[in-house]
Parts: C-alpha cells; sequence; structure tokens
C-alpha cells in the first residue's frame, strides 16, 4: 500500500494564515506609527506609556496566529508498510492506537480552545492527536485508511463514485427547504447595501466618477459572491440530497443518501447555520444557509432521519 501524506488546505490554511497575518500586521504598523508620534511631543500623558503595549499585541497576534495554525495543523503520513502514523517530527505505531473518533468536533487551541470538525486518535501512552478537516484537503484519505485497515481490519479499498442520471431525480418526489432570498436577513443585507449604493450614485453624486463606478462595481461582486456563497437551500427525495443556491442557480450538486455518513448542522463565527454533509468514504463539505428559519431547519433535520441519515444538530435550538 502507498503512503498517504496529507497536504494542507490552500484556501483554509493558507489563505487564513497569510490573511491574519497581514492583518494583524497591518493595525500593528499603523498603532506603532501613531505612538511615535505622540512619544515626539514634548509633553506625554501618563496614560500615553502604555501605548507601546497595543502594537507590541498586535505584532505579537500577527506572529502567534502562523505559529499556532502552523503547529495543530502538521503534516500528518501514515506508512502502511511500517506500520506508523507520524505527526509532524512525532512517530507513532498503528497498533499503540487505543481509541479513535473519526467525525466530531474537536478542540482547536489558539487563543482559547474553539470547536473544528474532525478526528481523535488517542495512543495507549495517554497522548491524544487531532486531525482537523478544514485544515487539510484530503483528510478523507487518513480516516478512510484508518476506519478500513485499523478498524474494520480490511484491506482498504477504492470507492466507486456512481454517476447520478439527473433523469431519475426529476421523476422523483422532490421536498424542497429553503427560504426567502430577498426578505431574509442575508437577502436584506447583500441588495440593501448594493440598492443603497446605487440610490446613492444615481440621486446625490453629480457626475460619479470613473472611479466610483470602479469601486461600486468591484465592491458590489464582492458583496454579491460573498452573500450568494452564504445562501444555499436543498431538495429531498427518497434517495438523494440535492444542494442548489438562490442565486448561483447553475450549481446543483447531488449525494445519494445510502452514500451518507452523517450530516452536521453547525454555525462557525459570524457565518449562519450550515449544513456539512459527511460521506461514508469521509469526503465532507460545508454549505452555509442563511436563509432557512430554525424551524425549517428542524423539519428538515426530521425529514432525514426518517430516510436513516444520522442528524447532528450543533447550531439550531
Amino acid at each position: 500500500m502507498e503512503i498517504i501524506k496529507t497536504k494542507r488546505h490552500i484556501i483554509k490554511f493558507y489563505t487564513l494564515i497569510i490573511f491574519a497575518f497581514v492583518f494583524f500586521s497591518a493595525i500593528g504598523a499603523i498603532m506603532l506609527h501613531t505612538t511615535i508620534e505622540v512619544f515626539q511631543k514634548e509633553q506625554i500623558e501618563q496614560k500615553d506609556y502604555l501605548l507601546p503595549l497595543v502594537p507590541g499585541l498586535l505584532f505579537f497576534m500577527a506572529f502567534y496566529s502562523v505559529y499556532a495554525y502552523w503547529k495543530n495543523s502538521p503534516t500528518i503520513i501514515i506508512d502502511p508498510n511500517r506500520k506508523s502514523i507520524n505527526f509532524g517530527t512525532e512517530l507513532y505505531y498503528l497498533n499503540d492506537i487505543k481509541n479513535i473518533r473519526l467525525t466530531g468536533k474537536m478542540p482547536f487551541r489558539y487563543i482559547i480552545k474553539f470547536p473544528m470538525e474532525g478526528a481523535s486518535i488517542l495512543f495507549k501512552n495517554g497522548v491524544e492527536k487531532f486531525i482537523y478537516d478544514d485544515m487539510y484537503s484530503n483528510t478523507w484519505q487518513i480516516k478512510r485508511f484508518i476506519d478500513q485497515v485499523i478498524i474494520k481490519k480490511i484491506e482498504i479499498s477504492e470507492t466507486d463514485e456512481q454517476t447520478i442520471n439527473q433523469n431519475n431525480l426529476r421523476i422523483e418526489k422532490e421536498e424542497i427547504f429553503k427560504g426567502n432570498s430577498l426578505t431574509s436577513l442575508r437577502g436584506i443585507s447583500l441588495w440593501g447595501l448594493i440598492g443603497l449604493f446605487i440610490w446613492g450614485i444615481v440621486f446625490k453624486i453629480d457626475n460619479p466618477s470613473l472611479g466610483l463606478f470602479l469601486f461600486f462595481l468591484g465592491f458590489s461582486t464582492f458583496w454579491f459572491i460573498l452573500h450568494s456563497w452564504m445562501m444555499h437551500y436543498f431538495g429531498l427525495t427518497k434517495e438523494f440530497l440535492v444542494v442548489r443556491n438562490h442565486n448561483y442557480f447553475w450549481m446543483q450538486k447531488i449525494y445519494r443518501i445510502d452514500e451518507i455518513k452523517e450530516i452536521v448542522y453547525e454555525s462557525q463565527g459570524q457565518q449562519p447555520n450550515c449544513l456539512r454533509i459527511i460521506t461514508k468514504d469521509f469526503k465532507n463539505k460545508l454549505y452555509p444557509a442563511g436563509t432557512l428559519r430554525d424551524k425549517t431547519w428542524l423539519y428538515l433535520k426530521e425529514r432525514l432521519e426518517q430516510n436513516g441519515v444520522t442528524v447532528r444538530n450543533e447550531s439550531i435550538i
């Protein structure tokens, strides 16, 4: 069997830590410049002596963010021939594993611990290691190996992805779970701000410049993409779960019910309630759905469970 090695996610790992470093460093540089200007004055107030702490803290956060994410997401290597698993430079043997959890929220250590979907491996010496799904692009390969070889003790096999005939979807009775893309909070935030900009340009600004038009176009595009990503909705039949998007009308992702291992309701930071689909080969995808009301979420949970799908509700009360 081939060696399995994790690959850090380009967006959720590299882009995130670059953004955090640049953000804290930029604010720190601004505060450092302000501090220098204050200390160049002839008279300095007593409270101003605390100012150097602010840029110092911000620069610390810039470097600490990189350190924390890198430390929590080491390269993981499984060598089937040596029957070993490496977490960075730390080597453990597969036969020393005491307990395994392949799904669920694991504590991610930053300034405080916050939950992140992943897996945990407890070894006989008491050491517990965590694998965070969003930090890597191929955690499903690690999980599939552990599930088949270590837990089920069978030869690892590739999962055959069956092509879904969309004609089968058309003849099935489909139940739709969606909200209103205009009157929901996300819809109001999206179209309200764009509408306010248009109103200002048309009625309040005489002879708007080309630069203003380009700014409006760029910001509106960003605002549309950001909010549209948070506006998924779902369709359910006896055999399929269908994911669509209010604004990306061409988008349609179809999952076979019998290929779904688990569905998770969760919310991350300032995001709306999301639906995470985990398939039986441990691939997973997160779909924010900001237009659905709580009662719609709960009814969808009820219907999914009636179809034999396990639903882990972590966000809907």
